[in-house]
Protein backbone atom coordinates (compact mmCIF):
# COMPACT_ATOMS: atom_id res chain seq x y z
CA UNK A 1 0.00 0.00 0.00
CA UNK A 2 1.14 3.86 -0.43
CA UNK A 3 3.50 4.70 2.43
CA UNK A 4 5.09 1.54 2.54
CA UNK A 5 8.83 1.78 1.68
CA UNK A 6 9.45 -2.34 2.00
CA UNK A 7 7.23 -3.37 -0.35
CA UNK A 8 9.60 -6.04 -2.03
CA UNK A 9 9.45 -8.22 -5.12
CA UNK A 10 10.19 -12.10 -4.54
CA UNK A 11 13.79 -12.57 -3.59
CA UNK A 12 14.83 -8.95 -2.73
CA UNK A 13 17.36 -8.88 0.05
CA UNK A 14 18.08 -4.95 0.23
CA UNK A 15 15.57 -3.19 1.81
CA UNK A 16 14.58 0.33 0.98
CA UNK A 17 14.15 2.31 4.27
CA UNK A 18 14.39 5.48 5.56
CA UNK A 19 17.65 6.98 6.81
CA UNK A 20 17.30 10.37 7.70
CA UNK A 21 14.29 12.25 9.18
CA UNK A 22 14.09 15.68 9.30
CA UNK A 23 12.62 16.87 12.87
CA UNK A 24 9.92 19.62 12.48
CA UNK A 25 11.87 22.20 13.70
CA UNK A 26 14.74 21.37 11.37
CA UNK A 27 12.47 21.49 8.54
CA UNK A 28 11.03 24.65 9.22
CA UNK A 29 13.94 26.78 10.10
CA UNK A 30 15.45 25.65 6.43
CA UNK A 31 12.69 26.00 4.82
CA UNK A 32 12.26 29.56 6.43
CA UNK A 33 15.74 30.12 5.19
CA UNK A 34 15.16 28.46 1.46
CA UNK A 35 12.33 31.02 1.04
CA UNK A 36 14.79 33.94 1.27
CA UNK A 37 16.63 32.77 -1.89
CA UNK A 38 15.03 34.91 -4.69
CA UNK A 39 16.91 33.93 -7.71
CA UNK A 40 14.58 32.76 -9.99
CA UNK A 41 16.03 29.04 -10.76
CA UNK A 42 14.14 29.14 -14.35
CA UNK A 43 15.63 32.23 -15.07
CA UNK A 44 18.72 32.67 -13.48
CA UNK A 45 20.03 29.12 -11.75
CA UNK A 46 23.80 30.14 -11.70
CA UNK A 47 22.95 32.96 -9.09
CA UNK A 48 20.01 30.61 -7.29
CA UNK A 49 22.95 28.81 -6.61
CA UNK A 50 25.27 31.11 -5.64
CA UNK A 51 22.29 32.05 -3.40
CA UNK A 52 21.88 28.96 -1.90
CA UNK A 53 26.07 28.15 -1.50
CA UNK A 54 25.84 31.45 1.18
CA UNK A 55 22.87 29.64 3.15
CA UNK A 56 25.42 27.16 3.47
CA UNK A 57 28.23 29.29 4.33
CA UNK A 58 26.05 31.18 6.87
CA UNK A 59 25.64 27.94 8.70
CA UNK A 60 21.51 27.41 8.16
CA UNK A 61 22.10 23.85 7.60
CA UNK A 62 21.17 21.37 10.49
CA UNK A 63 24.41 19.91 11.81
CA UNK A 64 22.64 16.91 11.60
CA UNK A 65 22.04 17.00 8.40
CA UNK A 66 25.52 18.35 7.24
CA UNK A 67 27.00 14.79 8.91
CA UNK A 68 24.44 12.58 7.14
CA UNK A 69 25.72 13.99 3.44
CA UNK A 70 29.24 13.75 4.65
CA UNK A 71 28.51 10.00 5.14
CA UNK A 72 27.27 9.25 1.86
CA UNK A 73 30.77 9.18 0.44
CA UNK A 74 31.61 6.46 1.58
CA UNK A 75 28.59 4.67 0.74
CA UNK A 76 29.01 1.33 -1.42
CA UNK A 77 26.45 2.09 -4.29
CA UNK A 78 26.37 -1.02 -5.74
CA UNK A 79 25.34 -2.82 -2.50
CA UNK A 80 22.89 0.46 -1.49
CA UNK A 81 21.99 2.34 -4.62
CA UNK A 82 18.88 3.97 -3.51
CA UNK A 83 18.43 6.64 -0.65
CA UNK A 84 14.97 7.65 1.31
CA UNK A 85 15.01 10.39 3.06
CA UNK A 86 11.62 11.94 4.61
CA UNK A 87 10.15 14.88 5.75
CA UNK A 88 12.63 17.22 3.71
CA UNK A 89 11.40 21.31 3.25
CA UNK A 90 9.08 21.68 0.25
CA UNK A 91 7.09 24.48 -1.91
CA UNK A 92 3.44 23.70 0.33
CA UNK A 93 -0.20 24.48 -1.68
CA UNK A 94 1.18 25.17 -5.01
CA UNK A 95 -1.78 25.55 -7.40
CA UNK A 96 -2.24 22.73 -9.84
CA UNK A 97 -0.53 22.93 -13.27
CA UNK A 98 -2.13 23.21 -16.94
CA UNK A 99 -2.36 19.62 -18.11
CA UNK A 100 -1.69 20.98 -21.54
CA UNK A 101 1.31 23.17 -20.22
CA UNK A 102 2.77 22.28 -16.86
CA UNK A 103 5.93 23.19 -17.23
CA UNK A 104 4.50 26.77 -18.51
CA UNK A 105 1.88 26.69 -16.20
CA UNK A 106 4.81 25.98 -13.33
CA UNK A 107 6.74 29.11 -14.43
CA UNK A 108 3.64 31.09 -14.20
CA UNK A 109 2.01 29.80 -10.83
CA UNK A 110 4.79 28.85 -8.66
CA UNK A 111 6.08 32.03 -6.77
CA UNK A 112 8.51 29.95 -4.02
CA UNK A 113 11.64 27.77 -4.65
CA UNK A 114 11.90 25.87 -1.46
CA UNK A 115 12.32 22.01 -3.35
CA UNK A 116 14.31 23.62 -5.69
CA UNK A 117 16.94 25.31 -3.40
CA UNK A 118 16.84 22.32 -1.27
CA UNK A 119 18.34 20.53 -4.58
CA UNK A 120 20.61 22.65 -5.07
CA UNK A 121 21.77 22.87 -1.34
CA UNK A 122 22.01 19.36 -1.48
CA UNK A 123 24.38 18.88 -4.88
CA UNK A 124 26.44 21.63 -2.83
CA UNK A 125 26.67 19.92 -0.06
CA UNK A 126 27.42 16.41 -1.96
CA UNK A 127 29.80 17.67 -4.36
CA UNK A 128 27.31 16.34 -6.78
CA UNK A 129 27.11 18.87 -9.89
CA UNK A 130 23.45 19.66 -11.04
CA UNK A 131 23.44 19.59 -15.04
CA UNK A 132 20.81 20.58 -17.25
CA UNK A 133 20.36 19.38 -21.27
CA UNK A 134 19.68 21.35 -24.01
CA UNK A 135 16.93 19.06 -25.52
CA UNK A 136 14.90 18.52 -22.32
CA UNK A 137 12.93 21.36 -20.72
CA UNK A 138 15.10 23.94 -22.78
CA UNK A 139 17.62 23.35 -20.38
CA UNK A 140 16.12 23.79 -16.92
CA UNK A 141 18.21 22.23 -14.68
CA UNK A 142 15.35 21.69 -12.07
CA UNK A 143 12.94 19.11 -14.59
CA UNK A 144 9.14 18.06 -13.15
CA UNK A 145 7.93 14.68 -12.97
CA UNK A 146 4.74 15.30 -14.11
CA UNK A 147 1.88 14.26 -16.68
CA UNK A 148 1.11 16.50 -19.75
CA UNK A 149 -1.31 15.70 -22.07
CA UNK A 150 0.66 14.99 -25.40
CA UNK A 151 3.44 13.19 -23.97
CA UNK A 152 0.30 11.06 -21.42
CA UNK A 153 1.38 7.83 -23.46
CA UNK A 154 5.54 8.23 -24.16
CA UNK A 155 7.97 6.70 -22.21
CA UNK A 156 9.04 9.92 -20.34
CA UNK A 157 8.87 11.68 -16.88
CA UNK A 158 5.77 13.77 -18.61
CA UNK A 159 4.08 9.98 -18.88
CA UNK A 160 0.43 9.25 -17.72
CA UNK A 161 0.52 5.90 -17.00
CA UNK A 162 3.57 3.98 -16.31
CA UNK A 163 7.09 4.10 -17.14
CA UNK A 164 9.20 1.02 -17.88
CA UNK A 165 12.25 0.47 -15.87
CA UNK A 166 15.04 1.95 -17.38
CA UNK A 167 17.72 4.83 -15.57
CA UNK A 168 18.15 8.02 -16.91
CA UNK A 169 19.70 8.74 -20.28
CA UNK A 170 21.83 5.54 -20.30
CA UNK A 171 22.44 5.84 -23.78
CA UNK A 172 23.53 9.63 -24.19
CA UNK A 173 26.70 11.06 -24.22
CA UNK A 174 26.36 12.85 -20.52
CA UNK A 175 25.03 10.14 -18.24
CA UNK A 176 23.83 11.24 -14.57
CA UNK A 177 25.55 9.28 -11.76
CA UNK A 178 22.62 10.52 -9.79
CA UNK A 179 19.27 11.65 -9.86
CA UNK A 180 17.55 13.56 -7.02
CA UNK A 181 13.63 13.77 -6.57
CA UNK A 182 11.57 15.64 -4.30
CA UNK A 183 8.24 14.53 -3.94
CA UNK A 184 5.59 17.76 -4.10
CA UNK A 185 2.17 16.16 -4.72
CA UNK A 186 0.61 12.65 -4.84
CA UNK A 187 -2.35 10.89 -2.71
CA UNK A 188 -2.64 7.72 -0.89
CA UNK A 189 -5.44 6.78 -3.23
CA UNK A 190 -3.67 5.98 -6.06
CA UNK A 191 -1.46 3.07 -5.89
CA UNK A 192 1.66 4.89 -7.59
CA UNK A 193 5.59 3.61 -7.13
CA UNK A 194 8.47 4.52 -8.44
CA UNK A 195 10.43 0.59 -8.73
CA UNK A 196 13.96 0.29 -8.38
CA UNK A 197 16.02 -2.90 -8.86
CA UNK A 198 19.81 -3.26 -7.98
CA UNK A 199 22.18 -3.61 -11.00
CA UNK A 200 24.14 -6.46 -8.61
CA UNK A 201 21.17 -8.60 -7.95
CA UNK A 202 19.91 -8.69 -12.17
CA UNK A 203 23.50 -9.81 -13.30
CA UNK A 204 23.59 -12.39 -10.54
CA UNK A 205 20.47 -14.00 -12.21
CA UNK A 206 22.62 -15.42 -15.26
CA UNK A 207 24.49 -17.84 -16.26
CA UNK A 208 27.97 -17.25 -17.28
CA UNK A 209 27.22 -18.04 -20.90
CA UNK A 210 24.09 -15.86 -20.76
CA UNK A 211 26.39 -12.79 -19.06
CA UNK A 212 28.64 -13.01 -22.14
CA UNK A 213 25.99 -12.77 -24.67
CA UNK A 214 24.90 -9.38 -22.48
CA UNK A 215 28.15 -8.30 -22.49
CA UNK A 216 28.19 -7.67 -25.94
CA UNK A 217 27.65 -4.91 -28.10
CA UNK A 218 24.16 -7.00 -29.53
CA UNK A 219 21.87 -5.01 -28.54
CA UNK A 220 20.17 -1.47 -29.59
CA UNK A 221 18.30 1.05 -27.59
CA UNK A 222 16.28 4.37 -29.18
CA UNK A 223 17.08 7.68 -27.38
CA UNK A 224 14.56 8.55 -24.86
CA UNK A 225 11.25 10.59 -25.23
CA UNK A 226 12.04 13.42 -23.78
CA UNK A 227 15.29 13.59 -25.52
CA UNK A 228 13.81 13.51 -28.70
CA UNK A 229 10.37 14.87 -29.10
CA UNK A 230 10.90 18.60 -29.47
CA UNK A 231 14.71 18.55 -28.79
CA UNK A 232 16.33 21.31 -30.92
CA UNK A 233 19.20 19.16 -31.45
CA UNK A 234 19.46 16.26 -33.90
CA UNK A 235 21.10 13.02 -32.04
CA UNK A 236 20.76 10.89 -34.89
CA UNK A 237 20.56 6.91 -34.42
CA UNK A 238 21.81 5.92 -31.01
CA UNK A 239 24.59 3.11 -31.62
CA UNK A 240 24.32 -1.10 -30.20
CA UNK A 241 25.47 -1.44 -27.00
CA UNK A 242 26.05 -4.33 -24.40
CA UNK A 243 22.99 -4.39 -21.64
CA UNK A 244 25.75 -5.45 -19.05
CA UNK A 245 29.21 -3.00 -19.28
CA UNK A 246 31.82 -2.75 -16.43
CA UNK A 247 31.25 -4.27 -12.83
CA UNK A 248 27.73 -3.83 -12.76
CA UNK A 249 26.72 -1.24 -15.27
CA UNK A 250 23.38 -2.15 -17.00
CA UNK A 251 21.78 -0.48 -20.07
CA UNK A 252 18.67 -1.63 -20.61
CA UNK A 253 15.16 0.12 -21.33
CA UNK A 254 12.18 -2.41 -20.37
CA UNK A 255 10.66 -2.66 -23.56
CA UNK A 256 12.66 -0.65 -26.08
CA UNK A 257 15.91 -2.49 -25.89
CA UNK A 258 15.94 -4.96 -28.23
CA UNK A 259 18.39 -7.72 -29.42
CA UNK A 260 19.87 -7.37 -33.07
CA UNK A 261 20.95 -11.16 -33.06
CA UNK A 262 18.98 -14.25 -32.78
CA UNK A 263 20.75 -14.79 -29.31
CA UNK A 264 20.42 -11.57 -27.86
CA UNK A 265 16.91 -11.15 -29.07
CA UNK A 266 16.19 -14.37 -26.72
CA UNK A 267 17.54 -13.36 -23.57
CA UNK A 268 15.74 -9.84 -23.54
CA UNK A 269 12.26 -11.56 -21.89
CA UNK A 270 14.21 -12.97 -19.19
CA UNK A 271 16.08 -9.43 -18.39
CA UNK A 272 12.29 -7.63 -18.26
CA UNK A 273 11.11 -10.95 -15.92
CA UNK A 274 14.18 -10.91 -13.85
CA UNK A 275 13.76 -6.42 -13.51
CA UNK A 276 10.02 -6.96 -12.03
CA UNK A 277 11.22 -10.32 -9.41
CA UNK A 278 13.64 -8.44 -7.93
CA UNK A 279 11.76 -4.55 -7.58
CA UNK A 280 11.19 -2.92 -4.75
CA UNK A 281 8.24 -0.49 -4.58
CA UNK A 282 8.66 3.12 -2.69
CA UNK A 283 5.68 5.39 -2.56
CA UNK A 284 7.02 9.03 -2.64
CA UNK A 285 4.96 11.33 -1.07
CA UNK A 286 5.01 14.88 -0.01
CA UNK A 287 8.68 15.97 1.63
CA UNK A 288 10.10 12.28 1.07
CA UNK A 289 13.52 12.75 -1.07
CA UNK A 290 14.86 9.63 -2.95
CA UNK A 291 18.94 9.56 -4.28
CA UNK A 292 19.29 7.08 -7.18
CA UNK A 293 23.09 6.48 -8.11
CA UNK A 294 22.07 6.05 -11.52
CA UNK A 295 25.08 3.63 -12.49
CA UNK A 296 24.09 1.31 -10.04
CA UNK A 297 20.53 0.57 -10.46
CA UNK A 298 17.40 0.86 -12.67
CA UNK A 299 13.89 2.32 -11.98
CA UNK A 300 10.13 2.52 -13.10
CA UNK A 301 7.03 4.20 -12.29
CA UNK A 302 4.48 1.46 -11.51
CA UNK A 303 0.58 2.53 -11.55
CA UNK A 304 -0.97 -0.36 -9.66
CA UNK A 305 -4.39 1.24 -8.84
CA UNK A 306 -5.79 4.65 -9.80
CA UNK A 307 -8.85 5.80 -7.37
CA UNK A 308 -8.74 9.47 -8.36
CA UNK A 309 -7.56 10.53 -12.01
CA UNK A 310 -7.54 14.20 -11.21
CA UNK A 311 -4.87 13.16 -8.58
CA UNK A 312 -2.74 11.26 -10.98
CA UNK A 313 -2.77 14.38 -13.45
CA UNK A 314 -1.53 16.74 -10.87
CA UNK A 315 1.46 13.34 -9.25
CA UNK A 316 4.21 15.85 -9.12
CA UNK A 317 7.88 15.53 -8.30
CA UNK A 318 10.79 18.29 -8.94
CA UNK A 319 13.72 15.91 -9.89
CA UNK A 320 17.35 16.92 -10.99
CA UNK A 321 20.14 14.77 -12.63
CA UNK A 322 23.39 15.19 -11.12
CA UNK A 323 27.33 14.16 -11.62
CA UNK A 324 30.15 13.24 -9.39
CA UNK A 325 32.52 15.73 -11.13
CA UNK A 326 31.66 17.99 -14.50
CA UNK A 327 35.24 18.03 -15.90
CA UNK A 328 34.80 15.14 -17.92
CA UNK A 329 31.74 16.43 -19.37
CA UNK A 330 33.30 19.92 -19.92
CA UNK A 331 33.46 19.27 -23.94
CA UNK A 332 30.06 18.45 -24.18
CA UNK A 333 28.77 21.73 -22.28
CA UNK A 334 27.40 24.50 -24.29
CA UNK A 335 30.24 27.13 -24.14
CA UNK A 336 30.01 30.03 -21.38
CA UNK A 337 28.10 27.12 -19.37
CA UNK A 338 29.04 25.21 -16.45
CA UNK A 339 26.35 22.86 -16.25
CA UNK A 340 24.59 22.94 -19.51
CA UNK A 341 24.89 20.10 -21.60
CA UNK A 342 24.60 20.54 -25.62
CA UNK A 343 22.04 17.30 -26.26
Amino acid sequence: MPGDTNARGSGAEWQITPEFTFTEAERTELEKALLTVNANPYRLYEAHRFQVGQLIAEGMVPHRFREYVDSLADRDRSAEPVVLLKNVPYDHDVPLFDFDEPVKSKYELKKTFVAEGFLALFALLADTPAIGYRNVNDGDVFQDIHPKRSMRSTQSQKALDRIHFHKDLANHFVRPDEVYMVGMRSTPENEVYTSFVRNVDVIGSFTEEELEILRSPEFHTPFDDLTVMGGSLELGEAERHPIIGGEDDLRYFENRTEGVTDRARALVPKVTETLHALKQRVFVGPGDFVITYNNHTVHAKEVVTVRDPDALRNRWIIKTVNVDDVEPHRRHLIAGTSHLVNG
